[in-house]
């Protein structure tokens, strides 16, 4: 009975070692896990998080020339003597319509005050007057300077974290769905005792290229990358703007053909019925209920003062006759007027499409 219990003590004593040895194994497994993943604060990383998810001033530079602050809309500007209702980003394009309407006037946006802003840091402020406004636009970089905003890479959200809170024995799942959620919380990481990412999660470029980091160096690496790839378009003039507003003009709702026509006849009524779509794909249609058209329409910047719209709709008639690329001559919130050729040479044809 003696030798009974003491090798019973032994094999128990085994087993437990042996148990003991298997939990051992896996916990530095466990804590290199979370290692990865785990963003620390004033990093690199956690830096380059801040940036990409700063709020961008720099959209509406045709209102306040400033890259540090937003104009919340609706607001009312007055533009040489034309008083303007901007409620969306596309109103952009009739701010830019008074300022070239005439070449004697002095292009001010004169802003009716009070109007909301928001920081850099999504604060939101309301501003009473010019002489307030102007201090915030005085802390601005200047046109083309460096500043902190990353604007060439972009989230794909939501992103999921796994954050432990000081003195919190369990980790709570924070789930981030925009930039300016994303800033908060790099901007408290040290009121956690620890965050990590949960990995993949995917980036999106200017250009439209997705891309999807793995791990904390992926993720550090793809921001870096691509810092410096484009033009942020943080000059202050207003032609630089185009391409930005006539994406977002043509992208928003449906058009129908309000004119085509050459020197020596007019076309238009071969188009009667049917409702033209450019989406942000490039992909464009034309559609009458019965038939649609497939086409691809493409913004040619090869020269930033003078944009071109291109268009291809194939060999279908007679929509082949719009495949070219066309000079704007034309912008307003309910139209564009495009053209090609020109009278003195016979071989001018318009094209002005309507929105609905």
């Amino acid at each position: 009975m003696h030798f009974f219990k003491k090798n019973l003590f032994l094999l128990c004593a085994i087993i437990g070692f042996a148990l003991m040895n298997s939990c051992q194994d896996s916990i530095p497994e466990t804590i290199e896990e979370e290692e990865v993943a785990q963003l620390n604060d004033n990093t690199n990383l956690s830096n380059l998080l801040s940036r990409t998810a700063l709020n961008d001033g720099s959209m509406d530079n045709i209102i306040d020339r400033a890259n540090n602050i937003t104009v919340v809309l609706p607001i009312t500007v007055i533009v040489n003597g034309i008083e303007i209702s901007v409620t969306t980003k596309n109103d952009f394009q009739l701010i830019e319509n008074a300022i070239e309407a005439f070449t004697d006037d002095d292009d001010i946006v004169n802003i009716v005050f009070p109007i909301d802003i928001v920081l850099t840091d999504y604060t939101q402020i309301t501003v009473s007057n010019q002489t307030e406004f102007d201090e915030f636009v005085s802390e601005s970089t200047d046109e083309n300077e460096f500043d902190d905003d990353i604007e060439c890479i972009d989230f794909i959200f939501p992103i999921t974290f796994e954050a432990l809170e000081v003195n919190a024995a369990i980790p709570t799942t924070i789930t981030v769905t925009d930039d300016a959620e994303l800033f908060e919380l790099t901007d408290s990481l040290e009121d956690y005792a620890s965050i990590t990412i949960n990995f993949p999660i995917a980036l999106i470029t200017f250009d439209g290229v997705e891309i999807t980091a793995n791990d904390l160096e992926e993720l550090e690496s793809t921001i870096e990358n691509n810092i410096d790839v484009c033009d942020e378009d943080d000059d202050f003039d207003f032609n630089d703007d185009d391409e930005g507003v006539l994406f977002d003009f043509l992208t928003d709702g449906n058009w129908i053909i309000d004119e085509y026509a050459t020197d020596e006849e007019d076309f238009t009524e071969d188009y009667n019925g049917y409702v033209f779509n450019f989406d942000s794909n490039f992909d464009a249609n034309a559609n009458d209920g019965t038939t649609n058209v497939p086409g691809t329409w493409a913004i040619d910047n090869t020269d930033p003062e003078n944009l071109l719209l291109t268009l291809d709709f194939g060999t279908a008639v007679p929509f082949d006759v719009l495949n070219d690329s066309w000079r704007i001559t034309e912008s307003e919130i309910g139209g564009l007027a495009l053209e090609i050729g020109s009278e003195a040479n016979g071989d001018l044809r318009v094209l002005v499409f309507e929105k609905l």
